[in-house]
């Protein structure tokens, strides 16, 4: 999408000029060149006015940019949550071992979460059994009942609206950017179709207008795909 978005910005800077040169013989009637590079300079930002302006595209990104903090950092605290889970269940199993009623109910736990959802829902099957079966043993320095409990809380109640939050910041900027694209892609079909009908090929303003490109053509396929290194909190949290 972005390579396509800076298609459409490149389109509309080259159209702008073109208009510019034929204003003399033709101007459009449904926008004027300057109500075009508007249309342009709310989306890339113009650092030259009076006044300089961000541009939706810089707006869309700085949201980007802090969804995937928030991101980042609920990922973090989940795959820690999960490592929890792992060890508590685990050495659960072993410690309870000859318990047949309290096995009977361990046997039923899993800690095999490969998505967010799966994680909360493990820790929190594991942190009622704890509960219930034991819940004065650590089974690791510092990982009691309470510090375990908080973890989940945190991750599935603060940290997961606070990506929601940013989420949905992101999604509502990121949608009047794309509605900002389409906005001014019509309007270059417009004006391309308009000229060129004015002026046929072969004419000095005719040919100048040809040399706007009009279709996207995407960059070759590599022969040799870059490989994709993924972390190994993104494989268990996917």
């Amino acid at each position: 999408m972005g390579e396509i978005n800076d298609f459409i910005k490149e389109r509309a800077a080259r159209t702008i000029g073109v208009a510019r040169q034929i204003a003399i013989q033709w101007t459009w009637h449904r926008q004027t060149i300057e109500e075009l590079q508007e249309a342009l300079n709310d989306i890339t930002g113009d650092n030259n006015a009076g006044q300089p302006m961000i541009g939706q595209e810089e707006i869309a990104l700085q949201l980007e940019q802090a969804m995937l903090a928030v991101s980042g950092a609920w990922d973090t605290q989940l795959y820690d949550l999960h490592r929890r889970t792992v060890h508590g269940v685990t050495m659960a199993k072993t410690r309870h071992r000859n318990h047949v009623a309290n096995l009977a109910i361990l046997s039923e736990l899993t800690a095999r979460g490969t998505s967010r959802a799966e994680t909360l829902a493990e820790a929190l099957a594991w942190e009622v059994t704890w509960a219930k079966i034991d819940p004065e043993w650590c089974p690791l320095t510092g990982n009691t009942l309470a510090a375990f409990r908080a973890l989940r809380k945190q991750c599935a109640e603060e940290l997961q609206q606070a990506y929601r939050d940013a989420r949905s910041d992101y999604s509502l900027e990121a949608e009047k950017l794309s509605t900002m694209m389409t906005d001014l892609k019509q309007s270059l079909d417009a004006w391309y179709a308009e000229a060129s009908a004015v002026f046929p090929a072969g004419t000095p303003q005719g040919d100048l207008i040809r040399t706007v490109p009009t279709t996207y053509r995407p960059p070759a396929a590599r022969l040799f795909p870059v490989p994709v290194t993924y972390s190994v909190l993104s494989a268990q949290l996917a």
